[in-house]
């Protein structure tokens, strides 16, 4: 099989498709509850921009529409079916950057990416300064980069072509100075080395060392490996990667491994058999950066790839994302020190931007940096820091006003 690995599959039969990893989206449903759909096609799009489609990761029947305060759109939960029916997608008519992009468009893939400043997708219709792809993770226990990307060496490097032709600004693949991804030299893009801790990884740090994004209106692009990768997929294949590779770790599971899992994946389904007896916590990523999961059932966020299970007692609970109230952000006293700065963005002053964001001082926040990143650049800053702030919080707060007048 192309583009196959030895990582152990776990199969799922439920999924979900969750409104908050699309930040920025106003969704309109292209189905209905009991309908069946293919894996690869289009069920719902952005109301705002109609070209940008989100496309089932798996064949199923659509189970449930679960809608939030304003109707927002919470989840769209799909039940697996054996069908194994895909939509199967055209290539490109051509090498242009037009071509290029509405391959993308079509195929669900322009989802993938990622604008900083704010993290949204970028608009179709727009230029960004540059694109990078992210083929490093630096994160303790995240899966290992270098045997998922050989695995599938043929559709990285065809992804990486084509991201070289969706726009005229340089394409960097960041990576870890160990292991150097190959891809077709005849894409241009320029190999950039990260190292230096957990931080390594973090396309926040990539960013502010490539392409300050300033004053000067600039966006700048990102895209993840994995995600790359499943671009490269459709190229070649015409059809989804039906896995992502997320790593199974913590001092509560009984086999710490890799696993290859469906986008979306239930985790009671997913971790069933997997963990030691006793009061347990599941953490959807590591000690550098903890997203919050889906509850009621818990499903696999987009792109959460560490999965760290721990004994109730071992860890601090994780980060509420509940309503921005004072109480949320739990700003208290503080206190500068080094390790304040050893935890902070490469290249930014962390205790300046910190006491900007809990001041709410927009201009200053902006002045130190706060364009380039979002919130898994200063979670670990609420992790160290004794006034007890969530800085991601925070953050998002201040973006959130930077956006209204950007």
């Amino acid at each position: 099989m192309p583009g196959s690995t030895n990582f152990e599959i776990s199969e799922s039969s439920q999924l979900s498709m969750l409104g908050r990893d699309y930040r920025g989206v106003h969704f309109e449903l292209l189905c209905e509850p009991g309908d069946r759909v293919r894996a690869g096609v289009a069920v719902m799009r952005d109301a705002r921009r109609p070209e940008i489609l989100f496309t089932a990761p798996s064949a199923g029947r659509i189970a449930r529409i679960v809608r939030g305060a304003r109707r927002k759109l919470v989840a769209l939960q799909i039940e697996v079916d054996a069908s194994d029916a895909v939509a199967e997608c055209a290539a490109p008519a051509g090498q242009d950057q037009a071509a290029q992009r509405d391959f993308m468009l079509a195929s669900g893939s322009w989802s993938s990416l990622r604008t900083r400043p704010f993290g949204n997708i970028p608009d179709p219709a727009t230029q960004p300064a540059a694109v990078l792809i992210t083929a490093i993770d630096s994160q303790p226990m995240a899966p290992p980069v270098a045997p998922v990307i050989d695995a599938f060496a043929a559709e990285f490097s065809a992804a990486v072509t084509m991201l070289g032709r969706i726009s005229s600004a340089p394409l960097y693949i960041c990576h870890a100075p160990e292991y150097r991804p190959a891809f077709d030299q005849a894409s241009g893009a320029r190999c950039k080395i990260f190292a230096g801790g957990p931080t390594a990884g973090l396309p926040g740090r990539h960013i502010q060392a490539l392409c300050p994004i300033g004053f000067a209106g600039a966006e700048v692009w990102h895209i993840g490996y994995q995600e790359t990768i499943a671009l490269g997929h459709l190229l070649l294949h015409g059809r989804p990667w039906a896995q992502r590779i997320v790593a199974l770790a913590g001092d509560a599971v009984l086999r710490p491994r890799c696993l290859a899992v469906t986008p979306g994946a239930a985790l009671a389904e997913l971790l069933e058999g997997e963990l030691k007896d006793g009061s347990l916590q599941v953490l959807a990523g590591g000690d550098l950066y903890r997203q919050p999961l889906a509850t009621e059932p818990a499903f696999l966020g987009a792109s959460q790839r560490l999965l760290k299970v721990v004994r109730a007692a071992a860890e601090p609970a994780a980060d509420d994302v509940g309503a921005l109230d004072m109480e949320a952000l739990n700003i208290g006293s503080l206190i500068p020190g080094d390790w304040l700065e050893a935890n902070g963005p490469p290249g930014i002053y962390a205790v300046p931007l910190m006491r900007a964001l809990q001041l709410g001082d927009v201009e200053r926040a902006r002045e130190l940096g706060a364009l380039e990143l979002v919130e898994e650049d200063v979670d670990a800053l609420s992790r160290v820091c004794v006034s007890n702030s969530n800085y991601g919080l925070l953050l998002r707060q201040v973006l959130d006003q930077l956006e209204s007048t950007y």
